[in-house]
């Protein structure tokens, strides 16, 4: 008697053991499949950065901000709708949502040249921002990354030039977004 309610567990938390596992393997699969997005949606996203870029090459900057929700919207992952998103903000003046915007696309760099971009990026839109202290730690960031990043050098050579003067006196607008535009290849 005893051997059969033994054998009872056994096959008992068998069974238990089995259907645990196969739980598991069903809460791992819908977890794993819902942190893919449809291919469709990846290819869309990167469509509308395509399309927000031409935007910003002829310097339509509200027309590319469109396109760069719309990529982020189909794609929330899209590092580069996040940062030309950001770039698309500062040409139109929105100073402190781009600020917010690049300060995010900074955690999600995908390799040094364009941390070293996006810490310039960053730096300019505090000079614009007035906030001339702050500017200079995302510059002096990006020069120990990138000597060579045209905004750093455009940087460098301002403060050079224009000791005591304004952030926004050194560095014009139009010639500093025109480097960064030169980064949309």
């Amino acid at each position: 008697m005893f051997y059969i309610l033994n054998l009872m567990f056994k096959v008992f938390i068998t069974i238990l053991l089995i259907l645990t596992l196969s739980c598991a393997e069903k809460v791992e699969i819908r977890t794993e499949s819902q942190n893919h997005r449809p291919p469709g949606l990846i290819v869309a996203s990167e469509k509308a950065v395509e399309n927000g870029k031409k935007h910003l090459r002829k310097g339509h900057c509200g027309k590319a901000i469109h396109e760069f929700n719309k990529a982020l919207a189909k794609n929330p992952n899209n590092f580069e709708a996040l940062y030309w998103l950001g770039v698309a903000e500062g040409m139109c003046g929105y100073y402190p949502e781009a600020y917010n915007r690049l300060t995010i696309a900074l955690k999600y760099v995908p390799d040094r040249t364009w941390e070293a971009r996006v810490s310039a990026s960053i730096g300019l839109i505090l000079v614009f921002m007035e906030k001339e202290e702050e500017a200079r730690i995302y510059f002096d960031r990006a020069k120990r990354i990138d000597p060579m990043n045209e905004l750093v050098i455009q940087y460098s050579e301002g403060e050079r030039i224009g000791k005591g003067k304004k952030g926004r006196a050194k560095i014009k607008k139009e010639e500093s977004f025109g480097v960064i535009l030169k980064w949309l290849d």
